[in-house]
């Protein structure tokens, strides 16, 4: 049995991917498929019947298939042609009902797949751990969730149809062997001959696939850059250079899209010209040198002709499958990226510490690389600590570590003597408010952006105008045409760098969370903004654990805790006071800024 399965996954490894997600419904698809087949084959059997009685013949000789009028003499029903037109519009009624059945199924189940595939994606991802997906291809990623899920439907959709053809030319095939095994054999080798024609447009069509997953993923990338980099270019006049870039781009997408659509338009032109040749000479090798009858040729001919157009659009549909097997390849292995990059989370859930935060022997690298070196620090609770070091010396990449998007490689990071990696690190997440140099702002309604979508009931409105009270950012908002339901464009587009600062610091207040991280939160601010900030900040002192990374040394002047790094080691730790009076870099930095 695992030969079998192992054999399975080999060949049809598009079968397999595919039955892993929808399951059961895939082989109703297929049932119904053979289901088709059978009644069309039956009608098109009543054909000979009615080709015998049309030449005054009395008798009705279905040949091998006369099976079929044994069934009708058990009922007392003699063929005749009144007889045989009722059971072929009776057949094929039923068998119009059963592949608009099977239509409608087909659907459902692409729609189920598309949304099971789109889903596992998306629940994976916020496990993917954030060290691999800052090194990861974004152009990548943008495109697996967009343009290769279309295209994997598309895939699913052609390769259902590509099996339902095979199902029918195969019982289209056992059809016309029954009738006449001579013409059908004469036939099936000159399709085969005609198939090993096609063989390289297949290799070829498939090998195009690999490249349209390609560029689609580089010109995603080219077009993020383009989109997310906008004011930039657009004010440094080097939005026409790199428009012709992102032209370059399209150019590549739709060179590869072109040479596949040749070669399918190869297969779909030439494809049916030639089989029909090959028919043509068989029947005249049929006639002329085997005296075969006329109306046994003529019903084979209908099985042949449904089997020549099944040949067709399986063939069309092949290759439309394997025009977009790169999607499923592309899908696949950023699924495979995600699960190797599992972060593992834990089983206890978070619900505040009491004394401290506590990192002990703390060490970290990327890529062999150390970044911090036998970090060992407290961070009691409710008070203010502050991280100092010039540029490089490990800040951010330590907050990194205390918000649980890095793990260390050595060392723990406790809370109340409970390592953070116990805790179920969403629940511990959920608790912190982050405020970063960049900004986050989503292309919605100020009050969804500081709520984060929270509804409008008086509760949450009264809490949404003490956030931007407190952040500065009351006059701005209520000076707006639509005050909180303004929109803010992608990114804050509309908003100045201070602004978008300010609509941050909002956000983490109005989610009044126990520990406040700020890293360089008020690096875009005036001054005048800055101090109101640093005034609402200092309001917090001993209600919040608050955390903050500052290059200005004026806004971490009132720390309860001032820790400096430098080149990953902690080298000064204590008041404003007692780091100016322990540390000459320390001293040398607040010289400079004139503090």
């Amino acid at each position: 049995m695992s030969f079998f399965k192992q054999y399975i996954a080999k060949n049809f490894s598009n079968f397999t991917f595919f039955y892993s997600v929808v399951r059961s419904r895939l082989l109703v698809v297929i049932s119904l498929a053979i289901l088709t087949g059978l009644l069309d084959s039956i009608g098109l059997t009543m054909f000979l019947p009615l080709l015998q009685m049309s030449d005054g013949s009395s008798n009705v000789d279905l040949g091998n298939l006369n099976f079929i009028n044994d069934f009708l003499n058990y009922f007392n029903i003699k063929l005749t042609i009144f007889k045989s037109l009722i059971i072929l519009v009776f057949v094929f009624s039923l068998k119009a009902y059963i592949v608009y059945k099977s239509g409608v199924y087909r659907v459902r189940t692409q729609q189920i797949l598309t949304k099971k595939i789109r889903m596992n994606i998306v629940n994976e991802f916020p496990t993917f751990s954030y060290q691999k997906f800052v090194s990861a291809d974004q152009g990548k990623i943008q495109n697996i969730f967009l343009g290769e899920l279309s295209r994997l439907n598309n895939t699913y959709t052609n390769y259902v149809l590509m099996i339902q053809g095979a199902i029918l030319i195969i019982i289209y095939m056992l059809f016309s062997f029954v009738v006449d095994w001579k013409f059908a054999l004469l036939v099936c080798i000159g399709g085969y001959v005609s198939n090993l024609v096609f063989n390289r447009i297949n290799k070829l069509t498939k090998e195009k696939s690999k490249n349209i997953s390609l560029v689609n993923n580089a010109f995603a990338n080219i077009l993020i850059q383009y989109v997310s980099n906008f004011k930039y270019l657009k004010a440094t006049g080097e939005i026409l250079n790199y428009r012709d870039k992102v032209e370059e781009s399209i150019d590549y997408v739709q060179h590869e899209a072109l040479q596949i659509s040749i070669l399918n338009n190869k297969v779909t032109a030439f494809r049916e010209p030639l089989l029909i040749f090959i028919i043509a000479l068989v029947i005249a090798v049929q006639v002329y040198f085997f005296d075969a009858r006329i109306s046994l040729i003529m019903v084979s001919l209908l099985f042949f002709y449904r089997a020549l157009i099944g040949i067709v659009n399986v063939q069309a549909s092949y290759n439309t499958t394997i025009s977009n097997q790169g999607a499923i390849d592309n899908i696949l292995d950023f699924y495979k990226e995600m699960q190797n990059n599992k972060e593992k989370i834990g089983k206890k859930e978070y619900l505040g510490f009491k004394n401290e935060i506590c990192i002990r022997d703390l060490y970290f690298s990327y890529n062999q690389t150390p970044i911090l070196n036998n970090i060992n620090l407290a961070i009691p609770k409710n008070k203010t600590v502050a991280f100092v070091g010039e540029s490089g010396s490990g800040k951010t990449t330590l907050v990194n570590l205390l918000i649980g998007l890095l793990k260390p490689k050595s060392g723990e990071l406790l809370l109340d003597n409970v390592n953070l990696l116990d805790y179920n690190q969403f629940s511990y997440q959920k608790k912190l408010g982050y405020i970063s140099q960049e900004p986050t702002v989503f292309n919605d309604t100020i009050y969804n952006n500081i709520t984060f979508w929270a509804p409008k009931t008086p509760e949450n409105i009264k809490k949404f105008n003490q956030a931007i009270q407190r952040a500065s950012i009351q006059h701005f908002i209520n000076a707006l045409p639509d005050k909180e339901e303004a929109m803010l464009g992608n990114n804050g587009i509309n908003l100045s760098g201070g602004q978008r600062q300010r609509i941050s610091i909002a956000r983490e207040l109005f989610k009044d969370a126990e520990i406040l991280i700020l890293d360089e939160a008020t690096s875009a601010l005036d001054s005048e903004t800055e101090k109101q900030i640093q005034e609402s900040i200092d309001n917090l002192h001993g209600d919040r654990t608050i955390i903050i990374i500052a290059h200005r040394l004026s806004t971490i002047k009132n720390a309860d805790i001032i820790y400096q790094l430098d080149k990953g080691q902690l080298i000064a730790k204590g008041s404003f006071s007692e780091v100016i009076e322990n540390s000459e870099s320390f001293k040398r930095m607040v010289l400079l800024q004139e503090l």
